[in-house]
């Protein structure tokens, strides 16, 4: 997303703040049409439809088929304060996702190791050749990713996973810029069936200790841009 657009959905979601200050919009109600919201907000019915898709997203809001959208049954200023914090997602640095990202991953490797169920090896099994049949195309770090929710979800901590899941678009979108740092494709894969061996075996000690080898790459690629970041 180019950042002129980013700025004019932001600028949409501050409209939708200001419409819930003033009593416009109501919380736990159905929100007007796009094309009402957008002759209030005085934009395209295209930004409209994109700051919903984020919204809906972070679950400020749900839409129905042929229903619209209607907003999470919480006080004003909670939703007021949760938009806000989805556009502060956009000034995340690739640093501090990183380090999120990995945080979260370790502890749910560890899970999923003592945790996961025949179901779960399946579903790991199917994301891990899902990315071998993408990893020279331009769905590579979307597979990556969902290989990587796959562990998140057999660790059986609906929290981890869904954290992991809500800095999944900003971490993709520092990935496109960076091209995953260069890490080759095939030293990924085999890499991640380290991981799935380790995990498949119970080996928690074994499939952490795969994860810290296979973020090495990404993490020096972060300190290296969080490097250059400072001199400039």
């Amino acid at each position: 997303m180019s950042e002129p657009q980013l700025k004019q959905i932001n600028n949409v979601l501050e409209g939708i703040i200001s419409l819930l200050e003033n009593g416009r919009l109501i919380p736990g109600e159905r929100l007007p049409s796009e094309r009402r919201l957008a002759d209030l907000l005085g934009v395209s019915r295209a930004n409209i439809r994109l700051a919903l898709q984020k919204l809906e997203f972070h679950r400020i809001i749900s839409t129905f088929p042929q229903s619209g959208s209607v907003f999470a049954d919480y006080p004003a200023s909670v939703l007021m304060n949760q938009i806000r914090d989805v556009m502060d997602t956009d000034n995340f640095d690739f640093a501090s996702l990183v380090n999120v990202r990995v945080l979260l991953e370790l502890e749910a490797i560890r899970l999923c190791a003592s945790r996961r169920s025949p179901e779960d090896l399946v579903r790991m099994e199917l994301a891990l050749k899902d990315f071998e049949a993408n990893m020279h195309t331009a769905q590579r770090d979307e597979k990556d990713f969902a290989f990587h929710m796959s562990i998140a979800k057999a660790s059986h901590n609906p929290v981890i996973a869904s954290l992991l899941l809500s800095i999944s678009p900003e971490v993709l979108k520092y990935y496109r810029r960076y091209n995953t740092c260069g890490m080759p494709a095939e030293d990924v894969l085999k890499e991640h069936r380290e991981m799935l061996e380790n995990i498949r075996k119970g080996d928690a000690t074994g499939a952490e200790k795969s994860l810290r080898n296979h973020f090495r790459f990404i993490i020096d690629c972060a300190r290296q841009q969080e490097r250059l970041a400072k001199q400039k």
